[in-house]
């Protein structure tokens, strides 16, 4: 689709994002959300910036140009290497030629190679764009490297010519502050709970626009609450594209017009190119009318921190796997005006007492082992699992 574009700051945007989240997956490098939105075309990979060895530096170049599905060789990497020339060099390869978008989306099986259509991709891009139509400027609160962001971040925004405001460095009163009249915030559930419960009072007509996760009734209540007055969420996943939307919960969602029912939890894409084609979302349909449905339980065991999938299954299992580990569970908390955690009880091998040194050591395994999104941040330790988790 001609009409859309990804210009240079966006590819800046993009890069950095994939950077992160390469450094995280392959060389268990965590960086923090203020520093990632700090990082923009000046910011070095190398010494001074993101501090990557040649190592790393190559293998986030190759991510970066694997998303765009473009060869590894499209993009020569060096020390003295900048976010802005990584996105000048791709610019024009991109613009020329942008057939396809790669994601790699957690699984319980690793990470998954996930190919979009690029005109598929746009599709979706114009129907989140319908629901934005009128906005001033979009504040985001999400990551690009992933297809709910990168839709709802960067390729609706661009198709209306909105300016996005970076938003992950504000506070609370800093965000509120910025935002005007007219505005949109784009943020995880997990993110509009701290919100509701932090943030002041925001001027008249600002939009909310989430993913992610679910969102409930007295969120959407509190939000308003707080002067949001219109609160949409978007249905969808890396695996299918984005699906459908509805204004609030409890309603129900509607298929966005290029799906269609299929039987049973199916959905039918007509696709960009002309060729319907039926896929399974990771949730389970309930349907309600010809095109409106209401979610089910998640079909793979996931559940949602921040908006990213994590497997309480697999994260038990990686913690069980330490020496002085018997048993394990994981379970999910949520509390008013604080981020979604993990909590994780646990039973100790034979002869261990549970001291500081044993959790200390169990918490450095789950450092070394999982993201920072599968780390619990409360530990339980007792003679057996809770009832609801054997």
């Amino acid at each position: 689709m001609d009409s859309f574009t990804i210009k240079e700051p966006d590819l800046v945007k993009i890069s950095a994002s994939l950077t992160a989240d390469e450094l995280a997956r392959r060389f268990g490098q965590y960086t923090e959300t203020l520093t990632l939105s700090r990082w923009d075309a000046d910011t070095p990979l190398g010494a001074g910036g993101v501090e990557a060895t040649p190592e790393q530096r190559r293998a986030c170049g190759l991510r970066f140009t694997q998303f765009f599905d473009l060869e590894a060789e499209a993009l020569e990497t060096n020390a003295e290497d900048r976010f802005g020339q990584w996105a000048a060099r791709l610019f024009p390869l991109i613009r020329r030629r942008l057939t396809s978008f790669r994601f790699y989306p957690a699984t319980p099986a690793g990470y998954v190679d996930t190919r979009h259509n690029a005109d598929d991709i746009y599709q979706d891009a114009a129907a989140v764009a319908s629901l934005i139509q009128g906005r001033r400027r979009v504040f985001s609160l999400v990551q690009a490297d992933n297809l709910m962001g990168l839709v709802s971040s960067v390729l609706a925004p661009s198709l209306l010519r909105l300016e996005v405001v970076d938003g992950r460095g504000l506070g609370p009163d800093e965000l509120a502050e910025a935002v005007q009249f007219g505005d949109l915030i784009i943020a995880t559930p997990t993110l509009w709970r701290y919100l509701a419960e932090t943030l002041p009072d925001l001027p008249d007509n600002v939009m909310g626009l989430t993913f992610g996760e679910r969102f409930s009734p007295e969120l959407a209540r509190q939000l308003r609450s707080r002067g949001v007055g219109a609160m949409r969420e978007l249905y969808g996943s890396t695996e299918t594209g984005v699906v459908g939307w509805r204004d609030s919960p409890p309603d129900p969602f509607s298929l966005f017009r290029h799906w269609s029912r299929g039987e049973g939890s199916a959905i039918i894409r007509s696709s960009a190119n002309g060729r319907p084609y039926k896929m399974l979302p990771m949730d389970d349909l309930s349907w309600t009318g010809p095109s409106q449905f209401d979610l089910g339980a998640r079909r793979d065991g996931a559940i949602q921190i921040g908006g990213v999938n994590v497997f309480p299954t697999a994260i038990a299992a990686t913690i069980a796997e330490h020496p002085m580990v018997s048993q394990c569970s994981v379970r999910v908390s949520q509390r008013p005006g604080a981020l979604d955690r993990l909590i994780t009880d646990i039973v100790l091998a034979d002869d261990i007492d549970p001291d500081e040194k044993m959790a200390w050591s169990i918490d450095e395994w789950c450092r070394r082992r999982l993201r920072p999104t599968e780390r619990p941040r409360i530990y339980n330790f007792a003679d057996q699992l809770p009832e609801d988790n054997h």
